[in-house]
């Protein structure tokens, strides 16, 4: 459901078809918004048939991912990477041997 979820936010002009009905075509950004009402209706009405909290946790990371998680995380990763590769070089004046 994240990876849905995240496609849907970064793309929700892409087309998306159910298998079952080929007839049906939905834009990205709808079907989520659908697919986010019918776990919502089933989570109010104690549906048992998906896990319906799971499908709803899945959908907002997703969306959160693409909307702050990702710039966040990957401004965050220069320090991390420069120290690790300072650990495999060695210290910043010795040249490596090997």
């Amino acid at each position: 459901m994240t990876v849905l979820a995240a496609v849907c936010t970064k793309i929700p002009e892409a087309k998306l078809g159910i298998i079952l009905l080929p007839v049906v075509s939905l834009s990205a950004g709808n079907a989520l918004k659908a697919l986010v009402a019918l776990d919502t209706a089933g989570l109010l009405f104690g549906w048992r048939l998906f896990d319906h909290v799971a499908h709803l946790g899945g959908a907002i990371f997703g969306v959160w991912y693409i909307l702050y998680g990702n710039d966040m995380i990957w401004r965050r990763r220069e320090p991390l990477v420069k120290f690790w590769h300072e650990l495999r070089n060695g210290s910043p004046g010795r040249s490596r041997q090997g």
